[in-house]
């Protein structure tokens, strides 16, 4: 009795605990009704603005200004936005809010990177069932969408002069000139077939035509840049200028202002080539000889030279205009004759010749042979006034009889002179608020490098030429007294490399203004080919890399680490783009050197 009379009191309790327990079941399961419709509300969502993102991106013409980009980015994300998540979509409230951004990635300084950001946030109510009971009628869910776009329009620029014919290295059996073509060869193979690549290979010319293994940039064509890099053999001179120039014509001519627009340079050493309309020479003066002959006498002979007598200057060097007299100098260049009154051939000092020159004599700071006309690349002649009568070639070393002067500004309108100064160097080449060589002497200051296996392991730095009073003329400029006192003197072919090492640095600077395009330079330098010597600053400038550091022939030089930073930059510009500057004296190092350029600018895929 008494076990029946419990039982019966515990039936009562069986149901209220059945009743709580479906209250709370109910609950949990119409929770996790509503918590599934959210997930499944969202996971929809975050695919539209994923998709609305990168539709946005590839909607993104290159060619555009920022603003229209923004505009068609906006445009676009909310048109595949709306088409993927619909209003009402799974009876959510309202309209989606959607909020597409498009942004152009910076550098440090805050110019433009060439990588351009698409996001894309949305916003959207939930519809809620079981949880209404809580009051909670509806939950807000948000999603956001990236992608990123790089485009690369790239000119790879190969020097290709005749100091890169170096013997065979003992270890690859390689010389410069074929290490360099095998690394380029390589470089291109890791870009996408979607980036636009380019080569112009230079010497005293750029060569811009196929012909002449240029090639102008282009998507897709990586195998046949190959082909033309294997093609490329090394001689004349080094017309950086003019290659420069030519590199950042095309990449204008791709016209794509919004994708990473890069110019490559790679160099064995000083530029020595100029291309300008120079003044015609009509009157008679005293300079460097020969008159109207080569090295090896194969020029026509032209008017005969004025007998020789009396002093020259600088005192005790011979008077002569016949062909290779003097002394020779450490790289056996005959440099040390002055022809007195050296004949003219043209009649009118108002003439311009158009082409380029170059040094021929090793950076002679004497008489060294100086050579031109030339043209100045593949599509641009030779121009001589009819008033310089001489009918013989031009092309050869006889150039110093027919042209004046250098130009203080080339063809192209860079000055000659160097840049614009932002800091002060040890090297003294800041004069006038300018980075210059105006006033520098190359082949002076032997340095040998701390690492043993650098060959040659000496090589020259140059100095400020005030500090060597009994080498040469003590200037790159005809002295006063003279018809072109205070010109660069096109004799000397010290003077030739100075002002190519200028426009250089002026050529790059304007390449690097353009806030259309914004193109970087990066260059990479093997020193130690052929007899030039080698310098701090000038490449590090060509690039506008924040820092100076160590050349192989540096105390502070090692071939592992990272490079000291001796200095700053004494040109560097923070409103333009900062390049890449990578130095060696290694030729075997040239392939992953480009590698790691290569991995600085290869394009994101997303």
């Amino acid at each position: 009795m008494a076990t029946q009379r419990r039982r019966s009191r515990q039936k009562g309790m069986a149901i209220a605990l059945y009743g709580i327990m479906l209250i709370s079941v109910v609950g949990f399961v119409g929770m996790a009704v509503d918590i599934g419709t959210i997930y499944m509300i969202r996971a929809r969502l975050s695919a539209a603005v994923d998709a609305a993102a990168l539709a946005a991106g590839r909607s993104v013409n290159l060619t555009n200004s920022l603003s229209t980009a923004q505009t068609n980015a906006v445009t676009t994300a909310t048109q595949f936005f709306n088409a993927n998540f619909p209003t009402g979509y799974f009876n959510t409230l309202g309209t989606p809010s959607v909020t597409p951004a498009l942004t152009q990635e910076t550098d440090a300084n805050g110019n433009p990177s060439g990588v351009l950001d698409f996001k894309v946030t949305a916003n959207v109510g939930a519809p809620t069932y079981f949880m209404n009971i809580f009051n909670v009628h509806s939950i807000n869910v948000a999603a956001t969408g990236t992608a990123s776009r790089r485009g690369i329009v790239m000119v790879i620029v190969l020097d290709q002069s005749s100091s890169m014919n170096t013997s065979p290295d003992p270890v690859s059996g390689l010389t410069a000139c074929q290490a360099m073509v095998q690394a380029a060869a390589n470089f291109v193979t890791l870009f996408s077939p979607y980036d636009y690549i380019g080569v112009l290979p230079f010497d005293l010319t750029a060569h811009t035509t196929n012909a002449n293994n240029g090639y102008f940039p282009a998507q897709n064509q990586q195998s046949t840049l190959q082909t033309a890099i294997n093609k490329i053999t090394c001689g004349s001179n080094t017309n950086t200028i003019t290659a420069l120039y030519d590199a950042y014509q095309w990449i204008k001519q791709v016209g794509q202002p919004l994708a990473f627009n890069s110019i490559v340079l790679f160099t064995d050493g000083s530029p020595n080539g100029i291309t300008a309309n120079f003044p015609a020479r009509a009157s008679l003066d005293s300079r460097w000889g020969p008159s109207l002959d080569s090295p090896d006498g194969s020029q026509p002979a032209g008017p005969a030279p004025p007998a020789q007598s009396g002093t020259s200057t600088p005192p005790g060097i011979a008077n002569s205009c016949n062909n290779n007299q003097g002394s020779t100098d450490a790289n056996g260049v005959y440099s040390e004759a002055i022809c007195v009154n050296m004949p003219t051939v043209c009649t009118n000092a108002s003439a311009n010749l158009f082409g380029a020159i170059a040094q021929w004599g090793d950076q002679n700071s004497y008489g060294g042979p100086t050579y031109g006309l030339a043209q100045p690349d593949d599509s641009t002649s030779v121009s001589i006034p009819g008033s310089c009568s001489y009918t013989g070639a031009l092309a050869g070393t006889n150039m110093r009889q027919f042209i004046a002067n250098i130009p203080d500004t080339d063809y192209y309108g860079n000055s000659l002179h160097g840049v614009t100064a932002t800091g002060t160097s040890p090297n003294g080449t800041i004069s006038g608020g300018m980075e210059t060589r105006d006033y520098w002497l190359f082949q002076t200051n032997n340095e040998c490098s701390p690492v043993s296996t650098v060959s040659p392991n000496c090589k020259n730095v140059g100095d400020v030429w005030s500090n060597h009073p009994t080498i040469g003329m003590v200037s790159n400029f005809f002295p006063s007294g003279t018809p072109y006192a205070g010109k660069f003197r096109p004799d000397q072919p010290n003077t030739i490399v100075a002002a190519a090492m200028n426009g250089t640095m002026a050529q790059a600077y304007t390449i690097r203004s353009d806030t259309t395009y914004h193109p970087i330079i990066n260059v990479i330098y093997l020193t130690g080919n052929g007899t030039d010597s080698v310098d701090r600053e000038f490449l590090p400038v060509v690039a506008n890399a924040e820092w100076i550091i160590p050349l192989p022939y540096d105390s502070q030089y090692t071939t592992t680490g990272t490079p000291v930073q001796l200095y700053k930059n004494p040109a560097y510009q923070t409103s333009q783009e900062t390049g890449t500057y990578l130095v060696t004296a290694n030729r075997n190092d040239l392939t992953s050197l480009f590698a790691q350029l290569a991995s600085e600018t290869l394009r994101l895929s997303h």
